[in-house]
This record gives C-alpha cells, structure tokens and sequence, in this order.
C-alpha cells in the first residue's frame, strides 16, 4: 500500500498547512501522525488507508465502489489519454506567468470532485515526467469509496472526503483547480485559488457518449444534451480565459462496454431492457466530445 503524503519526512507540515477545521474554520496540525486537530479540538483521525475524512457529518452519495472501480479500468485501458495529455499540456503552459518567471515546484494543485483519483495521479506523473517537478497534489470528493481508492492506489497525493460546499482548505493555497466532469462550487473555489491561479473545468459537449445516449434514450427528452447553463455558471462566476475543444472516439470491447455503462452516471435513469441491449454489445465506438474551460478570479472593484 503507497504511504500517505501526511505520514511523509519533509511533508507532512506542508500538507497539514494547506488544510482549515471544516467546523470552526482554524488551521490544523498533523498529531502523532494520525490525526488533524485544530486549535478548538476538532479531531479528525487518518484512516488506515491513508486518507482523511473532512465531513463535519456523514453524506450519502449515489457513486459507489462497482462505479469507481469501473471507472479505473476504463481509465487503465486508456479511454481517457488524450484528455489527461492536454490537461498537463495546459497546466504546463500555465506554470509560467505572464512575465515569464516559473511557478516551478511551488505549484499546487487540488482536483475537486477527483473520484478515484485517476486524473490528478496521472497529471501529476506526466507533469513529473515532462517538467522535472512534482506539484503538490490534493484530491477531494465527497465519496468516501473514491477516496479510499485513491489513497489505495496512489501515495504521492493527499486524499480528503470533503464537500465541494466547504472546501477544508485555507485562502489562496492553490494555484490550478481541476474540476473535471464534476458539480463546481464557485465562491469556495474562489476562495481557495492564489489571485493569479487558474481553474480548469472539463465540461462535456453535445456530442460525448452520444452513442451510449442514443441507445438508452432514443426518442426520449434525454436524448440531446446541453452544457448550455453549465457554461453559462463558469462564465457568471470567473473570467473566461479560453476553451480548448477536445473530440476523440474510442472503440471498447468487453468488459469495457460494461465498465463504462457501470461508471457512467448516464445509465441512472434508463430503462434495463435499453442497458441490457448495450452490454450484449460486442464492440462500441464511443465519441468523448468535451470542452476545456479555462478560467481566472474576477479582479474586485473597488
């Protein structure tokens, strides 16, 4: 099992120091590396698996373990390559500011709503790979099963269950937030992100899994989709940067057709006789149709 970043020599303050109590709002300490406690008491112990639990109460979410488990194959099998290449392409164009000094190894990043972890672990990798650095890494999401596969499986990134609504982290300790598929909650990644940081949001296009959507909901309201309100939330909230277009098709085979009916939160409402059609299939070709949006704090007026 990887070691937890908090259990880390040379890490364990640094970590510690981005993180605030999610209850009173204080900044905590790393005690006999196996709790978080803050100046008013409020503990919160690291679980055995390496990650820490933030929820001041407990929530239920509808993503389980079969989803996140079926969510790591795919991402194994490669089906979302091309997309985690053009995030590290982007967040290494980003490392450099507009005067060209390098944020270099200073840069952290925090991936809201990470799921199993894939995607930031797989950035962080490439980003060590290409750049030389190793950005500091914080993966959050509200579900407990994602998070404790994460920490299972890799040990270079702090793991927190905690909700999007109170991000358990102080002012201004982020300099790129990820938020890839995943609900957003503007004020508080505001609040987290440096005066120059960047948030990069993936949002899907008209067009991704549309074959999965025209088989679980052809002639149905379901069948077309926007990200119309989507775009226009980012756009309300931040600064629009720039959008990066990203479109690649996919050929799965079994198991991965099931992998990804089991991962996809698509097939929630459909009919069984429309998925059961679906896993019968032999061989799919899957189109992934995102856009990438790339955004910035709004400067405050005076």
């Amino acid at each position: 099992m990887p070691k937890s970043v908090l259990l880390s020599d040379g890490l364990a303050d640094k970590y510690a120091g981005l993180l605030k109590c999610p209850i009173c709002h204080n900044s905590m300490a790393l005690i006999n590396k196996k709790s978080l406690i803050c100046r008013d008491k409020h503990c919160f112990d690291l679980a055995k698996q390496g990650y820490v639990n933030l929820l001041s109460h407990g929530i239920k979410t509808k993503y389980n373990k079969q989803l996140f488990e079926a969510r790591k194959l795919l991402a194994q099998s490669g089906f979302f390559e091309p997309l985690n290449q053009l995030l590290c392409t982007l967040i290494g164009n980003l490392m450099n500011n507009s005067e060209g000094k390098a944020q270099g190894p200073s840069l952290n990043i925090v991936d809201a709503g990470c799921g199993e972890g894939s995607h930031l672990a797989t950035i962080q990798q490439k980003l060590l790979q290409s750049r030389g650095i190793q950005p500091l890494g914080v993966g959050m999401d509200l579900a407990k099963e994602g998070i404790q596969m994460a920490a299972r499986d890799y040990g270079s990134i702090l793991w927190c269950v905690a909700d999007l609504a109170q991000c358990p982290f102080g002012d201004q300790q982020f300099n790129v937030l990820l938020n890839i598929l995943s609900p957003a909650n503007y004020s508080e990644f505001a609040r987290i992100l440096t005066d120059d940081g960047l948030i990069i949001k993936v949002v899907p296009e008209k067009d991704y899994l549309k074959e999965l959507r025209e088989i679980l909901y052809k002639e149905t309201a379901k069948q077309d989709y926007s990200n119309a309100k989507t775009r226009e939330l980012f756009e309300n909230h931040l600064q629009l940067c720039k959008l990066v277009p990203l479109r690649y098709s996919v050929t799965l085979d079994q198991p991965l057709i099931g992998n990804l009916v089991q991962m996809t939160p698509l097939t929630w409402g459909a009919e069984e006789t429309r998925i059961a059609k679906v896993l019968k299939l032999e061989s799919l070709e899957i189109t992934i149709d995102l856009t990438i949006m790339v955004g910035q704090k709004r400067e405050e007026r005076s």
